[in-house]
């Protein structure tokens, strides 16, 4: 079979490489996101599980954020209430919302990993594209001695 090949102008390499940036860029960017969101999961259940053991009528502190907190009395241990959408909110057994905040662990763990495989894909392609630069300057520069 014969071997194809394709010439590339130094620009087109350039901008090749200026889109593998950008791309790159977008995928950290979604990686950051994706690693918040597994830390807000990761409090949620610990949260849930904290309040299993919890006896009614105890009192916690509730951290709102930012070094504030609430002191309250715990008056359910064995149901949350979970968002639906918007304002909607329903009760949910804390055994059942844990179960679910694993499951969306889980799914969310599987897009770091297919992010992680792109941003792998993105670098490699960079490192060539730089390789194809630094050789045909190597090359240029050779041909002006």
């Amino acid at each position: 079979m014969a071997e194809k090949t394709v010439k590339l102008t130094g620009q087109q390499i350039v901008e090749g490489l200026n889109q593998q940036k950008t791309q790159l860029n977008a995928i950290q960017r979604n990686i950051a996101s994706i690693q918040g969101l597994l830390q807000e999961i990761f409090f949620a259940k610990e949260s849930i599980k904290a309040v299993k053991k919890t006896k009614k009528g105890e009192n916690a502190m509730i951290a709102l954020g930012a070094g504030m907190f609430l002191e309250m009395k715990i008056n359910e241990t064995t149901k949350v209430k979970k968002r639906l959408a918007g304002n909607v909110l329903i009760d949910s057994k804390t055994d059942k919302a844990i179960e679910e905040l694993e499951k969306q662990e889980q799914e969310t763990q599987e897009k770091l990993m297919e992010l992680d495989k792109q941003q792998q894909s993105i670098y490699a392609n960079m490192n060539t594209l730089s390789r194809i630069i630094n050789e045909a300057q190597k090359a240029r520069a050779q041909e002006t001695k």
